[in-house]
């Protein structure tokens, strides 16, 4: 498994039988990412083939909604993959840099112009350590696309990613041990099920979109900052 460190880490916590903390949101934050999918964000376009596979992540969801009321689902409209974390400080430090980041997502808008596309083969439910749900994705494109563009952009080096992933749900609760690993065990049965083989499937990137959005955790989209850097999209020929 490409993941296994995330699987090992999580053993290793369930092995303690400490209780697991919920998440907590950082509103200070402001975030700025290059996403796939988030059809909630309809402009500059909607990515089409995320529209069937969001129908799928939500039947994939909600069969364990009832089962484990901890942990809070994301929406269909707001599923998505993190292609790039761009920026992801307090909101002073945003009001400062704005310009700079404008600018650099201008370049980045450039650059997948040029490849026009990323291919992202989607394939197994993990549960994280911090107490996500994630589904793990592979794709030699998207790391390509990553390494130019943090040999071109001096992008805070903590925020470089390796890992390749869609949130499905976060811990929204306190939640014993126990409770937890029964969790861990329905993921790990689920593995073949139709409903999991439903999502394990590639998935064609051809509009991405840049995202800012308020809290550590990436909750609450600003529009109009969204739509903002997204007027930075020189135009497409597909």
């Amino acid at each position: 498994m490409a993941y296994e460190f995330l699987t090992q880490a999580t053993l290793k916590k369930l092995a303690t039988g400490d209780a697991w903390q919920r998440q907590v949101n950082d509103e200070d934050i402001i975030d700025v990412s290059l996403n796939a999918g988030q059809l909630i964000i309809y402009q500059p376009e909607i990515e089409e083939s995320f529209i069937p596979f969001s129908q799928k992540l939500m039947a994939y969801c909600e069969q364990l909604k009832l089962k484990f009321p901890f942990i809070e689902f994301a929406q269909p409209q707001e599923f998505h993959s993190t292609l790039l974390t761009i920026f992801n400080q307090q909101n002073e430090q945003f009001k400062l840099q704005r310009p700079v980041l404008l600018a650099w997502c201008h370049e980045i808008a450039k650059i997948f112009n040029q490849i026009k596309s990323i291919k992202i083969l989607f394939k197994n439910v993990i549960l994280t350590s911090n107490g996500s749900l994630i589904l793990t994705g592979i794709s030699e494109e998207l790391t390509r696309f990553r390494q130019e563009i943090y040999q071109q952009i001096p992008i805070d080096n903590t925020l470089h990613k390796n890992i390749i992933h869609i949130t499905l749900g976060r811990l929204s609760e306190n939640t014993s041990s126990a409770e937890m690993k029964k969790l861990y065990d329905e993921l790990e049965q689920n593995r073949s099920s139709l409903i999991h083989n439903a999502i394990n499937t590639p998935i064609v990137i051809r509009h991405p979109k840049f995202v800012v959005s308020k809290g550590s955790l990436s909750t609450e989209v600003q529009m109009g900052l969204t739509m903002e850097f997204n007027q930075l999209w020189p135009f497409r020929c597909y």
